[in-house]
C-alpha cells in the first residue's frame, strides 16, 4: 500500500525472485528469504527527515463473535514484532541520483518455525505485515511533526507434507437399490492440484420398463463432489465450528444393463479441482485449527423426476491440504510456534525464534554475492597466447 502526505510518498517493493508464488503473488514460509525495498519518494527542502523505519508483524484474531444476547467472543494473539532502522542521518546524508526518488534495501529471513498460513475468513484473521514508517519534521517550525506509514501484507504458508497412499484406498457404502464405490491413490492433496477418484455404482433395482424406452431416455445417476474446510476454534470452547464448500462439481452418469445379472451399473474416473489459493490443514494453532473433508453424493431419481428417489452418501472423508509437493519431507528442525511461550516470565518454556533483518549475504546457507566480470576479447587473448608463446 502506498502512503501519501503533502510533499511525501512512501511504499514498499517486494522482489519476486525470492519465495514460490500463488496467484502471482509471491509467498513464504520457514526459513525463507525475502528482499525489497522501501520506495520514498520527498522533497528534503521542505521536510526534515529524521529516519526510516522498517518493521515486520504478525498476529491471528478471533474476529467477535455473538454466542448469545450480551456475549461476544473474540481474541488477538501477536506471533511477533521485529523493526529495524533503514536510515537515519547519522549513518549516511540522503542522497539520490534519482531526484526527489530514494531507495532503502532490506532483507529478511524467517525462523525455522511453522506459524498459521495467511487467512481471511469471516471469523479468523492471522496477518502478516511489512509496515514502512518515516519519522519527520517540517522545515518552518510552525508545523508540527509527522509520521508517514506505507502498509503492505506478506502471504505466508507454513510447510505441510503430501503424500500418496502406497496402495489404493476402497471406501463403500450402501442404501437401497445404490451401492457405490470409490477408489483413491491419495488423501493428501496441494492447492491447484485435481482430488482424483474413481468411482462406480451398482444399481440392483430392475427397470421393467427399459426395453420400451428410447436410448435417449436411459437413467442416469447425479454425483456430487465437495471439499468442505472446516474452521474448528479451539480457543472458545462454546464457538461452534464453521464449515464452508471450498470446491464442488457435479456428474451425470449414464446406467448400463448388466449383461450377465440383473440390475445396471456405471463406472468413471473423476476430478475435482482445488483452488490455487486453498489454506492448506493445519493442526497446531493456538486458536484455530484447519481441516478438510471430502463429500460424495449419489442420487437416483425414478422416471422423469418421479416421486422416489434414493440418495446414498459415503462417510465424510478426512482429506489434507499440503503445500509441499508430493515426496518433498519438512525438515527435521522444524517447530512449530505453540511449543514457545507466551509469557516472557514463564522460564519454563523456551523463547522463540523471531524473523531477523540481515544484509544481503548474512543469511544461512546463502552463496556469495555474484561479483560479475568481464571475459577478455577473443582477439586480445589470441595475441597473448601468441606472445608467451
Amino acid at each position: 500500500m502506498l502512503s501519501t502526505s503533502h510533499s511525501v510518498s512512501l511504499s514498499i517493493e517486494l522482489l519476486p525472485e525470492f519465495g514460490w508464488s500463488i496467484n502471482n503473488k509471491p509467498a513464504y514460509g520457514p526459513g525463507s528469504v525475502f528482499q525489497g525495498f522501501v520506495k520514498l519518494n520527498a522533497k528534503p527542502p521542505e521536510l526534515n527527515i529524521e529516519r526510516v523505519r522498517l518493521a515486520f508483524s504478525a498476529f491471528e484474531t478471533i474476529l467477535p463473535y455473538d454466542i448469545s444476547p450480551g456475549v461476544v467472543r473474540n481474541s488477538r494473539n501477536p506471533l511477533f514484532t521485529i523493526q529495524h532502522v533503514l536510515w537515519e542521518p547519522k549513518d549516511q546524508s540522503l542522497v539520490s541520483d534519482k531526484g526527489p526518488d530514494y531507495s532503502f534495501p532490506f532483507t529478511i529471513q524467517m525462523p525455522l518455525i511453522q506459524f498459521p498460513p495467511s487467512m481471511a475468513h469471516s471469523k479468523y484473521q492471522c496477518e502478516y505485515q511489512l509496515i514502512a514508517l518515516l519519522d519527520a519534521s517540517p522545515s518552518s517550525s510552525k508545523k508540527s511533526s509527522q509520521t508517514v506509514k506505507a502498509v503492505r501484507s506478506v502471504l505466508y504458508m507454513p510447510f505441510i507434507e503430501a503424500n500418496l497412499l502406497k496402495t489404493p484406498s476402497m471406501l463403500e457404502a450402501q442404501k437401497g437399490c445404490l451401492t457405490i464405490k470409490a477408489r483413491m491413490s491419495a488423501f493428501e492433496f496441494v492447492p491447484n492440484d485435481d482430488l482424483c477418484l474413481y468411482l462406480r455404482i451398482d444399481n440392483s433395482k430392475i427397470d421393467t420398463r427399459r426395453k420400451t424406452r428410447g436410448a435417449g431416455s436411459l437413467p442416469c445417476v447425479s454425483v456430487t463432489l465437495k471439499l468442505i474446510q472446516v474452521l474448528e476454534v479451539v480457543v472458545f470452547d462454546d464457538m461452534d465450528d464453521q464449515t464452508q464448500v471450498i470446491a464442488s462439481i457435479a456428474h451425470k452418469l449414464l446406467l448400463i444393463n448388466n449383461p450377465d445379472r440383473q440390475g445396471s451399473h456405471c463406472e468413471a474416473h473423476l476430478s475435482l479441482p482445488l483452488p490455487a489459493d486453498l489454506t492448506p490443514s493445519y493442526d497446531y494453532g493456538r486458536l484455530v485449527r484447519v481441516v478438510y473433508k471430502l463429500q460424495i453424493n449419489v442420487e437416483l431419481r425414478g422416471p422423469l423426476g418421479g416421486i422416489w428417489c434414493y440418495n446414498v452418501r459415503l462417510s465424510d472423508i478426512p482429506i489434507t491440504i499440503g503445500t509441499l509437493g508430493y515426496g518433498i519431507k519438512n525438515s527435521s528442525d522444524l517447530e512449530t510456534y505453540t511449543q514457545f511461550q507466551q509469557d516472557p516470565h514463564n522460564k519454563s518454556i523456551p523463547i522463540p525464534l523471531l524473523p531477523k533483518f540481515m544484509k544481503a549475504i548474512e543469511y544461512e546457507d546463502a552463496l556469495p554475492m555474484y561479483d560479475p566480470s568481464k571475459l577478455p576479447q577473443y582477439e586480445s587473448f589470441i595475441s597473448q597466447i601468441s606472445t608467451s608463446g
